[in-house]
C-alpha cells in the first residue's frame, strides 16, 4: 500500500498537513498517538497493554506499535498518510519493508517558533476540539466555539513535557533523516509559513513525483 510520511519537530504542523493531504488523496490518516488513545479508551486487548506500559512510565515498544498499526488499517482507502511515525530506526525499516513509501516530508522549524506554537495549543475539556491561540483562537477566551466547554492545556503541552519531547526528538531525528535521505525519499519543507503555503509546497513535491 502506498504511503506518505510526515515528521518534524513538535509544533511544525505535521498533524494539520497530514490531515489535509489525507483528505485530498482519500488516504487514511494515521497518527500514532491517536491510535494509542483510541485503543486505550475502547479498552481493547492492545489498549490494555499500552495502558500498562504507560503506567510503568515506559515507552511503547516498536513491536506493539506495529501491532496497533496493523489492527487500525481501514479498507476503502487509496493509501496511508503517517503522522508521527516512524520515531525509531527499527520503525523506519519496518515502514519501508511493509509499505510503498512515496515521500517523506520533513517539516523544518526553528525550536523557538515550535515551542511558541506548542505552548499556545488548547483543547476543549468537553468535546476535544483543538485550538491554537496564535493561528486558530476561540471567539471567546478559554471557551470552545462548538460546545461552550472550557479550554485547557494538554498535559504533554506543559513546559516540562515540551522539554522532554524536544530532547527525545533531537535524539531520534538525525538517524531518521539520514536513513530516508539515503533512500532518496526525503523532502525538506519549510514549516515557518502559513498552513496554505506549507500545503502548496507539499503539493508541488507530489506533483513532481507524478510527472
Amino acid at each position: 500500500m502506498q504511503c506518505y510520511v510526515f515528521f518534524g519537530i513538535q509544533g511544525s504542523g505535521k498533524g494539520t498537513q497530514a490531515e489535509l493531504l489525507s483528505r485530498d488523496l482519500n488516504f487514511q490518516h494515521v497518527n500514532i498517538g491517536d491510535l494509542f488513545r483510541d485503543q486505550v479508551s475502547r479498552q481493547t486487548e492492545l489498549g490494555q497493554r499500552v495502558q500498562a506500559v504507560i503506567a510503568r512510565g515506559e515507552l511503547v515498544s516498536d513491536d506493539l506499535v506495529f501491532e496497533i498499526i496493523g489492527a487500525s488499517l481501514v479498507s476503502g482507502r487509496e493509501g496511508i498518510v503517517f503522522d508521527g511515525f516512524p520515531r525509531t530506526l527499527k520503525q523506519a525499516q519496518y515502514l519501508v519493508e511493509h509499505f510503498e513509501v512515496r515521500q517523506v516530508f520533513f517539516l523544518e522549524l526553528e525550536e523557538a517558533v515550535a515551542v511558541a506554537r506548542i505552548s499556545s495549543r488548547r483543547v476543549c475539556s468537553s468535546c476535544g476540539a483543538n485550538y491554537n491561540l496564535i493561528s486558530h483562537s476561540p471567539l471567546h477566551e478559554n471557551v470552545c466555539d462548538l460546545c461552550g466547554g472550557e479550554l485547557a492545556i494538554r498535559r504533554d503541552d506543559r513546559p516540562e513535557a515540551i522539554a522532554q519531547r524536544l530532547k527525545e526528538y533531537y535524539e531520534q531525528t538525525e538517524v531518521l533523516r539520514e536513513f530516508f535521505a539515503g533512500l532518496n525519499i526525503l523532502a525538506p519543507i519549510d514549516a515557518s509559513g502559513s498552513v496554505t503555503s506549507i500545503a502548496a509546497s507539499i503539493r508541488k513535491v507530489i506533483h513532481q513525483l507524478e510527472h
